[in-house]
């Protein structure tokens, strides 16, 4: 849990930073907007090759490694050099993040029946936690100094290496899930890949879509904490309403809802409250639809690595392609930009209950 808390923490702190670094580098905003894609694609090798470790190695090195690299890539926004040195900086973190990430998740979400549901959304719960203190402790070490936060988050990090336990699959479970429906992998890659379109893309560009409304710099950099907020409670609530509510439905649901959120962005005034109930709306998807691909699927470890890449490679693609789409046009498009992942989200997301099922409920 506190591991977790501490990577949403990083990736949250990524978004509001990219003002900080075209301002200090003399950088076009979509040329700053690098960190979160070049971050991304760090996480993505990680992860790809966390999938393809054999049993022995990932019990072994999949979490002690992986936490070392995001320490160092830490380390590097201390110094707080040139451009790209903070560009390669978030790149050796993301290969750290990306390890961390697989391990967690399939910890949690591999868990049978319910259960897997109800502690995949705990824990990334904890995630927008930790995601939420980041646009905040940004914008409060505005003045002093972004590096003061990196070194603290530094130590903070190296506290969690003794979770060295994280790295093994049980067998058990793995052969539990032998006679489940095939083929299914590609829809649920799908449905990640899209979903990284919305909370990457939002709260990548939220500070910047608020400073186009006419909020100021540190303002807006605060005010992205009301995304992660609303994730974080989402999930954190959750558990709640799975017992009756099986996957499916309550993905399809808060997809749905969405689009009233991206509508309230769209207005200056109401924001911030769209933010908030942006967050609130998504959060549940990603953890959920992990849990519910892993009740279909023999590995889980394997299973989520390729999952995990999709929703990545859609983290690095995303905001790279949004900042340069609101460069060429328009800061204010950002909402009718991600109504775009969001309907193929809920299309996808229906597509997958005629093929596999509503998904787990309460047992």
């Amino acid at each position: 849990m506190v591991l977790f808390g501490l990577l949403g923490l990083y990736q949250s702190t990524l978004g509001p930073l990219i003002p900080i670094i075209r301002d200090d580098n003399h950088l076009t905003g979509a040329t700053a907007g690098l960190l979160v894609s070049g971050f991304f694609a760090g996480s993505l090798a990680s992860t790809v090759a966390g999938g393809a470790l054999p049993e022995r190695w990932a019990r072994t090195y999949l979490v002690v490694v992986p936490a070392a690299l995001l320490l160092a890539g830490s380390a590097g926004l201390v110094v707080r050099g040139p451009w790209p040195l903070p560009l390669l900086a978030v790149v050796v973190a993301g290969l750290g993040f990306g390890g961390l990430v697989l391990v967690v998740n399939t910890a949690m979400a591999s868990q049978p029946g319910q259960r897997g549901v109800t502690l995949a959304n705990l824990v990334n719960g904890v995630f927008g936690l930790g995601a939420a203190a980041g646009p905040a402790l940004v914008g409060l070490t505005r003045d002093v100094g972004y590096p003061y936060l990196f070194g603290v988050l530094a130590v903070a990090i190296l506290l969690t290496l003794p979770n060295r336990h994280l790295g093994a699959v049980r067998p058990a479970e793995v052969a539990a899930r032998s006679g489940r429906a095939p083929g299914l992998l590609p829809l649920f890659g799908a449905l990640l890949f899209c979903y990284a379109g919305i909370e990457t893309g939002l709260s990548s560009w939220e500070t910047v879509h608020l400073e186009a409304h006419g909020y100021p710099p540190g303002t807006a950099s605060a005010l992205t904490s009301l995304f992660w907020l609303g994730l974080a409670a989402s999930r954190l609530l959750v558990p709640l309403l799975t017992t009756r509510w099986p996957p499916a439905r309550l993905i399809a649901t808060t997809l749905t809802g969405m689009f009233g959120a991206l509508v309230l962005i769209a207005v200056p005034n109401l924001a911030p409250a769209g933010y908030l109930l942006a967050g609130a709306l998504a959060g549940p998807v990603f953890p959920t639809a992990l849990a519910w691909h892993a009740s279909t699927h023999p590995d889980p470890r394997r299973g989520n690595a390729v999952l995990l890449a999709a929703a990545m490679i859609g983290n690095v693609t995303a905001p790279a392609a949004l900042g340069y789409t609101m460069q060429a046009t328009s800061d204010l498009l950002l909402p009718a930009l991600v109504a775009v992942p969001v309907l193929a989200c809920l299309t996808i997301t229906l597509v997958l209950r005629g093929r596999a099922g509503p998904g787990p409920t309460a047992r």
